[in-house]
């Protein structure tokens, strides 16, 4: 599968809710302390769709965030930027599946099996693939 760059990603991650990169230049502590928030929401989101994914029989992509050290500014920047890249992946991965799983119920509905061709389509939906590489490592 092709390397997609940054710039190409596709996002369905929803934004945190705080805008404290707004803080970043006029008040470096209440910026540090809403990127800890973000932090902690992001692992608890993470431990939601780590469940969805495991109940579904979906892989997982590594979680290597958890494993980045947090103890400056900088590393919880890191630390968060690879959270949510690994957030996102697993919403589309979740997505995927439902679109499939959608696929499989109308072509029942319709008294038929989904063709090959079709499991393809919902399956390599261009907005919903994950398996590209993220920023900082090679599949």
């Amino acid at each position: 599968m092709a390397n997609r760059g940054a710039s190409s990603r596709v996002w369905i991650l929803p934004k945190f809710k705080d805008p404290y990169w707004k803080e970043k230049r006029i008040s470096p502590k209440d910026y540090y302390v809403g990127l800890r928030q973000e932090w902690k929401f992001r692992v608890e989101e993470q431990e939601g769709l780590v469940n969805d994914l495991h109940n579904m029989g979906v892989r997982i992509p590594h979680r290597r965030s958890l494993e980045m050290p947090t103890t400056n500014k900088r590393e919880y920047e890191a630390a968060v930027s690879r959270i949510k890249e690994e957030n996102n992946r697993m919403l589309m991965r979740r997505s995927r599946y439902f679109m499939l799983q959608l696929a499989t119920e109308m072509a029942e509905a319709n008294q038929r099996e989904l063709t090959e061709n079709e499991r393809n389509n919902a399956l390599n939906n261009e907005k919903y693939l994950s398996d590209y590489a993220m920023s900082d490592e090679d599949m």
